[in-house]
């Protein structure tokens, strides 16, 4: 008898990592059924294309508490009217409402932990952390009886700072079906490189907030740029940071370098037209983002002791690791070491592509950890 299982999820954007570990487990038999917190979108369509049926709870966000309530009684009913084997649940706001729900059906409830971004491990980092974050973590950290992350980062930032069964926790990183990734169109990446051309094209593409440290990358190309370096910068995505770094661009009149993009849905062009990936995040899991700058041929720099970095970027090799802590001074000596030869760029990409389709590209051994917890 084939396995149910249902994959909770509070996104509707597609994830190609999320989604080859669904296809790949559908081809072994598992028979999943996807339920978001939020309006269906591009990831519902996609799965749909593989006859994958989709759901929505949609539910409005008055008051908190009643969100939360009227979200359990929902997964708990549909729960029990789909008789699913297990629960697949990913990212911290399905994860804590699945926990909360397991104890009303008889289907095993597994939670997929996708960060590791406290910041109990950097105490010369003064950041803010969201101390409701931390209550939820807690929560599905003391509920869960299994728990998958993706890197030894994450796994032993939750060992080392966070009072949790680590008997319960697995390590199982990510794995691509790299193929699936739209071509860039040529067209588009002529356009871009002409419309921000330059000596040398940066790219940023996090979230816009404190742990990403856009102010770093925005004070060393301002430094950079005050040294007389032909340099750009194109920064995507949004988030709570996003009006003091446009403040920033203003009082330092870098309207003409760094460029605020957002979302952009044809972000491979960008990517494929930009020359370096500059990432000092101190809160990542297994980031995506690198790996499609890999896929692109394309050069990453990136901070030590963050995810999984340390477990595949070698550096000066096929990509950049800089100090964790203060990477503002190996930014700066990188970028200038790039602008004045851009052939190192075309040799550390090329060895991140090797390295990243070794790795992650479907990797068999990544499966079968899956088929031990759904199938086997």
């Amino acid at each position: 008898m084939n396995k149910r299982v249902l994959f909770y999820y509070p996104s509707n954007k597609r994830s190609v990592s999320l989604e080859t570990i669904i296809f790949s487990l559908q081809k072994e038999g598992v028979e999943f059924t996807l339920l978001t917190t939020c309006e269906k979108g591009s990831f519902h369509q996609e799965l749909e294309r593989y006859g994958i049926k989709t759901y929505s709870s949609n539910i409005k966000k008055t008051n908190s508490l009643v969100y939360y309530f009227r979200q359990l009684l929902f997964l708990i009913k549909f729960t029990k009217q789909g008789k699913f084997d297990f629960i697949f649940s990913h990212l911290q706001h399905t994860n804590f409402i699945s926990v909360l729900a397991q104890y009303f059906y008889s289907a095993k409830c597994i939670v997929v932990r996708h960060h590791y971004k406290f910041n109990k491990g950097f105490p010369n980092i003064p950041l803010k952390v969201d101390n409701m974050e931390v209550v939820f973590d807690k929560i599905i950290n003391r509920l869960a009886k299994k728990i998958i992350v993706p890197s030894l980062g994450v796994y032993n930032g939750m060992k080392n700072h966070e009072k949790v069964n680590m008997k319960k926790v697995e390590i199982i990183p990510y794995m691509y079906d790299f193929s699936s990734y739209s071509k860039p169109n040529i067209k588009n990446c002529k356009a871009i490189k002409i419309k921000y051309n330059s000596d040398l094209l940066a790219i940023m593409v996090s979230r816009l907030i404190p742990f990403k440290r856009h102010h770093l990358v925005f004070s060393s190309i301002n430094n950079l740029v005050k040294e007389g370096l032909d340099i750009k910068l194109m920064v995507f995505d949004t988030g709570i940071e996003e009006e003091r770094l446009k403040l920033y661009i203003k009082e330092n009149n870098l309207e003409e370098n760094i460029f605020m993009l957002g979302y952009q849905e044809n972000l491979i062009d960008y990517m494929k037209s930009s020359d370096i990936l500059i990432m000092p995040s101190l809160t990542e899991a297994s980031n995506n983002v690198v790996k499609e700058m890999g896929l692109m041929e394309k050069a990453v720099s990136v901070c030590k002791n963050v995810g999984d970095f340390d477990e595949y970027i070698r550096d000066g090799e096929n990509g950049f690791l800089m100090d964790t802590e203060n990477p503002g001074e190996d930014m700066e000596k990188i970028l200038r070491k790039v602008y004045q030869n851009k052939n190192i760029l075309d040799n550390l990409g090329k060895e991140l592509y090797q390295d990243i389709m070794v790795r992650f590209d479907q990797s068999s051994l990544v499966l079968e950890k899956y088929k031990k917890l759904f199938i086997n």
